[in-house]
């Protein structure tokens, strides 16, 4: 009896876990991307918006679906984010959740770490992920969360969050000039 009530605790917790479903996924070399429907999907790309260096990349890409330009833009801002910070880790690979609203982002990070949050988007350290709201999505958002990653993924030892910080924040600043 004890074993039934123990399974189906697990499972309802899992359902709640996100605040949607997510239904959809896609992998590219660097990333796999979790959304909850096409919509989310679409809006993401149309405000994922590429300086023309970058545009020029895309141009290389074999893409025939909006998720494969996501994936693709994805992996070009990665690789533009690892010369940035002069950083290439030989394991990176990170998952990226699209949300529809900061408040959606808010909720998962109360549930993963028990804190109020105000953040359109943050990575997850200890789970590879970012979370983004795909409402405030922005090339300079994205990049930052990126910087998180790569960060995470060079060092051995973390560095203290400050420099961390630093580091995301240099990636934000030079892959959007």
């Amino acid at each position: 009896m004890n074993k039934w009530c123990i399974t189906i605790t697990l499972l309802l917790s899992l359902l709640f876990t996100f605040p949607i479903d997510l239904l959809a996924q896609g992998k590219s070399r660097y990333v796999t991307l979790k959304y909850s429907d096409k919509s989310v999907l679409r809006q993401f790309n149309s405000q994922l918006i590429l300086s023309r260096n970058l545009r020029y990349y895309l141009k290389k890409k074999e893409i025939t679906t909006i998720e494969d330009e996501v994936l693709a833009k994805l992996d070009i801002l990665i690789e533009k984010a690892e010369v940035v910070l002069d950083m290439f880790p030989s394991n990176l690979h990170i998952t990226v959740v699209l949300l529809e609203s900061r408040k959606d982002v808010s909720t998962v990070y109360t549930q993963r770490y028990g804190k109020k949050a105000d953040h359109i988007a943050y990575y997850s350290l200890t789970e590879d992920t970012i979370y983004i709201s795909v409402a405030d999505t922005k090339l300079r958002v994205i990049a930052h969360e990126i910087g998180h990653a790569i960060v995470d993924h060079y060092f051995k030892v973390r560095p203290p969050y400050n420099i961390h910080e630093l580091m995301a924040q240099f990636t934000e600043k030079h892959i959007t000039d």
